[in-house]
């Protein structure tokens, strides 16, 4: 099959032209070609098209081989330049060899025109192919660097025989090196943690032996070898042997997975949290049924003891006890985000001034205060009180960590969280939030003990001088308000909780007074049900003991078949929100539907478990309760006013 052969000629002699092309078209080319005799038209055929190859006679009357070389030049093309002359002498062909010329032929030796033409265009062909190899491996090379850059990889390189160790400037970043540094495989090895170094060395090792398959993927930590900064690296290399089994070369990628370990940790301390905080509640919610018939039945006591009784003192010291522990059991409860709550708009400056002079009386004279009130941190959704005991229990730390004084800050501040923050923070989302900060300067959290500063009782204080529930409450109580609290601490250097709660438009609110509540002698029919006998048994009698008829039931099946078999009203309906066989939720369904416009009240040690319709004030009281709040609700609820919850509490913590 004949070949196409497009020829530009450089020929002032029309006879000697269509010669060539006859001698082309006998070495079996289809010859499309084109004469030019000038420079200018030359110019005009190399843009016009491709050509496969210029045949130039030596010397024309008004141009000549050496311009028509030039031109070509300047063109940047790639063709074949065959000079064709009868008057070239040696010398000067072989200058314009030296020019650029492919070859030249004598018109007296033409017949071997069709080989070097041949010969000069499949080596303009294997030229092309040359280049167009050498851009696609440019061009595979230029998306390698810019797949390397984008994914932040590093490549290692690494041939055991020779020690030979070259590493990208990827890996050198890896290592906290600057990209000009010197590396070397010792170098890398002394850059290990040490608690990783021997796994990953014997790794290495096992990967050397031809038995293994050569490959290996590990996840380790590097301490910069300037930086000194700590780094999660993630693996993967391969290693070459040569026909005796000998390793000759290991190759592989690092690349940096610090962010997603710490993810990870953030996950897991979440679900050791999670899980501690609910075993908490369950904990607090069991004891809070103890703690109300131990604090119902001491104030009962001592309401009925005479003032200079020799019992008195004695039964006052176990209602303060109850105090005491009802006080820890609403810290687990706060740790479990279980706690009663009033959530409203707290403008985050005006809370914080408002317990500056207290916090200031709680830290002593040789600890500096010092308060800095960003006026544009806005307000925030929560209670206040709360909040109070997240800042008393920071101060209170901050003030353990520095027996010898020192300086606290808390400063606030708006902080707006954007995408690549939120997703580095589990426990964040994208917005704008109002940033509490509490800062010492004492003697530094190290890393073991900061991994568990926020569990319930986990305390580094001497025994007896705290409940290791302090902080661990500060955790439930920003987590229950849709924030975030983080840590940063350096042993000697003291630590920073930074704490951020979803900023909200503040709002102009009303206090609420609690009105006085008379408490009569009365005749309504309660229907009581609670598992718990002893709390049971303490409801009964402080009702009974104040006219009430009460209709006692130990669940809430029972409780139903009582409402349905009662003759009488009955003008209350008092159950537990957690009991066997049926619970709170399901009982007042029920009891509305044979006794429609009963007012009910739940009582309960755990707020999570109230169903959604109970009211929050006036239709719920939080266990342990008193007497005298039990009754003040009660009687709130038969007489259908609403009065805010009374807390028991006690001074300190």
């Amino acid at each position: 099959m004949s070949a196409k052969l497009r020829v530009l000629q450089i020929e002032d002699s029309e006879s000697d032209a269509a010669l060539i092309i006859r001698l082309l078209e006998k070495s079996g080319y289809i010859i499309h070609s084109e004469r030019v005799e000038e420079a200018e038209p030359m110019r005009h055929a190399l843009a016009r098209q491709e050509w496969d190859v210029i045949l130039a006679d030596h010397q024309l009357p008004q141009f000549d081989a050496a311009g028509a070389l030039e031109i070509l030049r300047e063109s940047g093309r790639d063709i074949p330049f065959i000079i064709v002359s009868g008057t070239i002498g040696q010398d000067r062909a072989a200058e314009m060899m030296r020019a650029g010329a492919h070859d030249y032929v004598l018109k007296d030796r033409i017949a071997r025109l069709g080989p070097v033409v041949q010969r000069e265009t499949r080596d303009a062909q294997s030229r092309r192919e040359r280049r167009q190899a050498e851009e696609r491996l440019r061009d595979r090379d230029e998306w390698l660097a810019l797949a390397v850059s984008v994914t932040q990889l590093g490549m290692f390189d690494f041939y055991p025989q020779s020690a030979k160790f070259v590493l990208s400037e990827g890996g050198k970043r890896h290592l906290g090196l600057p990209p000009d540094a010197e590396v070397s495989y010792e170098m890398f090895l002394s850059g290990l943690h040490p608690d990783d170094r021997d796994r990953v060395n014997d790794l290495v090792r096992k990967t050397f032996d031809p038995g293994s398959g050569g490959e290996c993927t590990a996840d380790y930590r590097i301490i910069g070898l300037e930086d000194r900064v700590e780094r999660w690296l993630s693996a993967r290399g391969r290693v070459f042997f040569d026909s005796e089994g000998h390793p000759i070369r290991f190759v592989g990628v690092t690349i940096d997975i610090t962010e997603r370990k710490q993810l990870e940790e953030q996950f897991r301390q979440a679900q050791k949290l999670e899980g501690i905080g609910r075993l908490a509640g369950g904990v607090a919610h069991d004891f809070n049924d103890s703690l109300t018939v131990i604090a119902g039945y001491s104030q009962m006591t001592l309401d009925e003891l005479p003032p200079l009784h020799p019992l008195r003192s004695g039964v006052e010291e176990v209602v303060k006890a109850a105090a005491l522990a009802t006080n820890l059991t609403r810290q687990l409860l706060a740790f479990s985000r279980r706690q009663s709550s009033r959530t409203e708009t707290i403008v985050l400056n005006v809370l914080v001034a408002s317990v500056q002079k207290m916090l200031g009386r709680m830290i002593g004279a040789d600890v500096n205060l010092v308060v800095c009130l960003d006026p544009a941190a806005g307000a925030i959704r929560a209670d206040a009180g709360h909040i109070e005991q997240v800042i008393m229990n920071l101060v209170v730390n901050a003030r353990d960590a520095m027996p010898d004084g020192g300086k606290l800050t808390i400063e606030t501040a708006s902080q707006i969280v954007d995408e690549r923050l939120a997703a580095s923070r589990l426990d964040l989302a994208p917005g704008l939030y109002a940033a509490l900060t509490v800062t010492d300067t004492g003697t530094g959290i190290s890393p073991e003990v900061k991994a568990h500063i926020f569990d319930p009782f986990f305390t580094t204080k001497k025994q007896g001088k705290g409940t290791g529930l302090g902080l661990s409450t500060v955790y439930g109580i920003v987590k229950q308000c849709g924030g975030s609290i983080s840590v940063h601490s350096e042993l000697g250097r003291g630590t920073r909780f930074t704490i951020l709660l979803p900023e909200v438009e503040a709002q102009a609110g009303e206090a609420v007074a609690l009105p006085a509540v008379s408490l009569p002698l009365v005749t309504e029919t309660i229907l009581l049900a609670e598992d718990e006998a002893g709390v049971r048994g303490f409801v009964r009698l402080t009702l009974e003991h104040h006219g009430y008829r009460v209709l006692e039931c130990s669940n809430g099946r029972e409780a139903i078949e009582r409402a349905l078999q009662h003759p009488g009203s009955i003008h209350l309906l008092i159950t537990d929100a957690v009991m066997p066989e049926m619970g709170g939720a399901e009982l007042a369904g029920h009891f509305a539907d044979c006794r429609p416009g009963v007012p009910v009240l739940c009582i309960t040690g755990d707020s999570s478990a109230v169903w959604p319709g109970v009211a929050s004030e006036t239709g719920c009281l939080q266990k342990p309760f008193t007497p005298a709040a039990l009754l003040t609700r009660v009687r709130a609820l038969l007489d259908r006013k609403e009065v805010p919850c009374p807390v028991l509490t006690v001074a300190g913590s």
